[in-house]
């Protein structure tokens, strides 16, 4: 035991000394922290960044595609004209040259140019030639019609060409404005993960831990602050959906109103009635009980109309609930849809994600989906933005597995950047973002669209 006069004596200096270091180590740790969020804050910015101009390219490619088949089929339209005009100008030289070389009768060659008229009245060679030559300026004009068709294909398909090289060349440069996304996106992620180690590395040496342990520590907050707002996303994107379901039901019923017009129904009602006074009058007919017979007339009318609303009405409200049953069997062969697209999503599981891809060699977001589906017989754009308008929308809180799930920076379908496969149990499968294979995850909400996409 050392002798209390041996110890280290502390004083207020060295107090104040401590605090001072707690409450600068305290300070450095928070700005630290925030330096961490705020860096992931960036990298998600720019991996959206990245991911928009990706779709920007994938729409312009379609366009591209689009514009190429619509040249090809002008110039093959064109052709054709050309060959029609062509055929009519042989089948005229060819009359002309068997009506004047021809050594029998002109009128024989010339027939299928003469209408039945023409042919009674035709008495000599040179009122038939006269006929010849009226035709003749028939078939003339049907050759000009037709060449005039082939020029006007023609200049469409070259119109269509130069649309086509404009569309190649918007999307090169979206493909290049991409590419550098990309770049820049993988620096700001490499950039982040080795400043975050650092600052982890300064934590755990001013909290006295080890960077094993900081290391756990950071990643707990994360998730944690990732869990909060994937709850708060979750609940603003359902409640988006409700509100806008709302709004239809709304429309809906103030679209109903016409239906009015069956109040016709309510005479049929009135038929009843008139049935019991055609049964009052043949009681009368019978002999001397008439007064009790009309008595009990309006009874039984009365009794009459009384089941007879009550089982109307009934049997009305139970075909109500039988639909809400029935959906779920009906969509059975939707099921099988659903299912082989999941099926084949996962045959893609670790596949690497390549701007465009649509192989085993490589896919992006909206390239899986779209091989996923053409599997099962769905073909779908490769475009994410374009495929939330291909299917069915639905609230995303009613989502079943191989449903498409969507995200967009605004809100809105021009704002889509990325897609992926509900597989239920808040998974899904999808192509992240560079550097990431394809994989199975939890859902994200953030960014959510508040429908998904069903077929």
């Amino acid at each position: 035991m050392v002798p209390s006069a041996l110890a280290d004596t502390v004083d207020q200096d060295n107090i104040d000394e401590a605090k001072k270091a707690e409450s600068q180590t305290s300070s450095s740790i928070a700005d630290l922290e925030v330096q961490l969020a705020q860096l992931k804050s960036d990298l998600q910015a720019s991996q959206i960044k990245a991911a928009s101009a990706n779709e920007d390219y994938l729409e312009a490619a379609a366009e591209l595609k689009t514009a190429t088949t619509a040249a090809a089929d002008a110039q093959t339209a064109a052709d054709e004209a050309a060959a029609a005009t062509e055929t009519a100008r042989s089948s005229l030289g060819a009359t002309v040259v068997e009506t004047y070389q021809d050594g029998g009768n002109p009128l024989d060659a010339l027939t299928p140019y003469l209408s039945s008229e023409s042919l009674a009245d035709a008495t000599d060679t040179s009122v038939a030639l006269t006929r010849v030559g009226e035709n003749r300026s028939a078939e003339l004009q049907n050759f000009e019609a037709n060449q005039a068709v082939a020029e006007n294909m023609q200049s469409i398909a070259q119109a269509k060409v130069a649309e086509k090289e404009t569309a190649a060349t918007n999307a090169k440069n979206l493909k290049a404005t991409a590419d550098a996304e990309v770049s820049k996106a993988s620096t700001a992620l490499s950039d982040a993960k080795s400043t975050r180690e650092t600052l982890i590395s300064q934590l755990a040496t001013q909290r006295n831990t080890t960077v094993e342990l900081e290391t756990q520590y950071q990643d707990r907050l994360e998730s944690e602050r990732q869990a909060r707002e994937e709850a708060a996303a979750k609940t603003a994107a359902e409640e988006a959906a409700r509100k806008a379901e709302e709004e239809k039901r709304a429309q809906a019923s103030t679209s109903p109103a016409p239906t009015a017009p069956p109040t016709p129904g309510a005479s049929p009602s009135q038929s009843p009635s008139a049935t019991p006074t055609s049964e009052a009058t043949t009681t009368p007919a019978t002999t001397e009980a008439a007064p009790t017979t009309t008595e009990a007339a309006p009874e039984t009318a009365e009794e009459a109309p009384e089941p007879a609303p009550e089982s109307a009405p009934e049997p009305a409200p139970e075909p109500e609930p039988a639909p809400e049953p029935a959906p779920e069997p009906a969509p059975a062969a939707a099921i099988d849809i659903a299912q082989t697209a999941i099926d084949t999503s996962y045959t893609f599981l670790g596949v690497p994600y390549v701007w465009g891809g649509e192989s085993y060699g490589g896919v992006d977001c909206s390239g899986l989906v779209m091989l996923s589906y053409q599997a099962a017989g769905v073909y779908l754009t490769h475009s994410s933005r374009v495929q939330y308008g291909e299917g069915t929308h639905v609230p995303i809180d009613e989502a079943r597995p191989g449903d498409l799930v969507f995200w967009s920076s605004d809100g809105t379908q021009s704002g889509i950047y990325h897609v992926a496969i509900y597989l239920g149990d808040d998974q899904m499968i999808e192509a992240p973002t560079f550097g990431v294979p394809v994989r199975v995850t939890g859902m994200r909400y953030s960014g959510v669209m508040p429908y998904v996409v069903r077929f």
